[in-house]
């Protein structure tokens, strides 16, 4: 048991230092995106090569397929949540990202026919009130224009997330982790480059600094923090591993404030108190 959750709470660790080191790189948003999953990929691509194996080896064409596809779903995430932070407030964009647990749990539930605890969707429910109480007094809370259009791109990448969870639930049943995410990752790279090419952006021209956080960002938040929680769907549902994930919020707050002297109000801080008793509830719930 232990063995288990361990990695996981480093890989919320991981993940939760993405916010920290977006804030610090000075390029555009879509421009990170596209580096986050290209290096990742590139560093996957080169282990296999020098171990001199492939990366589809053993995987059945079924496998390959499914894990294509959740690439497909990753650049979806990225490129949609990123895009709303353009168009509506934060406090919108993150909340409405954040309910890829809930699509998750209806879809395990719908497509796969896996059975929900309802102390598991109790303790969502409980953590997800939680990361609604954290954002709510957000400071930019200022609504764009087009706020109605960033609302429903951050509900597209809500449900980008949503799929590629899924995605990686099924296919973790048989395949190897690097395996996987070799695939899904090189996929969702190919995909955001020629979307940042496409809308033109900056994608060279960066001083060192730049360059060293958005190898950071690859490296971090993205090869270990995500890689884990797809290593963890193989032994976890989709539904506990989606809820888990709603563990970020705390982990990037106490680094906020460790490295960028961000405070939190008393509703934020019990906000963060649900979330922590969600998780813990639905760790049990699988226990």
């Amino acid at each position: 048991m232990l063995s288990l959750y361990l990695p996981i709470i480093f890989a919320l660790f991981a993940v939760s230092s993405a916010a920290i080191l977006i804030k610090l790189c000075d390029a555009p948003a879509l421009t990170i995106a596209a580096y986050r999953i290209v290096i990742s990929s590139s560093v996957l691509l080169l282990w296999h090569l020098a171990k001199k194996k492939v990366p589809w080896g053993g995987t059945s064409a079924k496998d390959i397929r499914i894990s294509i596809l959740s690439g497909f779903f990753l650049a979806i995430h990225f490129s949609a949540w990123i895009g709303s932070l353009k168009l509506t407030s934060v406090t919108n964009s993150t909340v409405l990202v954040s309910t890829s647990p809930f699509w998750v749990v209806i879809a395990a539930r719908l497509l796969f026919k896996t059975p929900i605890k309802r102390s598991l969707f109790f303790s969502f429910l409980i953590a997800f009130t939680g990361v609604v109480m954290m954002t709510m007094l957000s400071q930019e809370n200022t609504a764009s224009t087009d706020s109605f259009t960033g609302d429903m791109w951050a509900l597209v990448g809500a449900w980008g997330a949503a799929g590629y969870i899924l995605c990686g639930r099924f296919v973790r049943k048989r395949t190897e982790n690097l395996q996987y995410i070799t695939i899904a990752y090189s996929t969702a790279g190919i995909i955001l480059f020629f979307m940042a090419v496409i809308f033109q952006q900056q994608l060279t021209g960066f001083d060192r600094e730049v360059y060293g956080l958005l190898a950071l960002i690859a490296l971090v938040p993205q090869l270990i923090g995500h890689s884990t929680f797809n290593w963890a769907l193989k032994y976890l549902s989709a539904p506990l591993v989606s809820t888990l994930m709603l563990g970020e919020p705390i982990f990037a707050s106490l680094l906020a404030w460790i490295f960028l002297n961000e405070t939190h109000s008393l509703l934020q801080m019990s906000g963060g108190i649900l979330v922590i008793a969600g998780v813990a509830g639905a760790i049990w719930s699988e226990k």
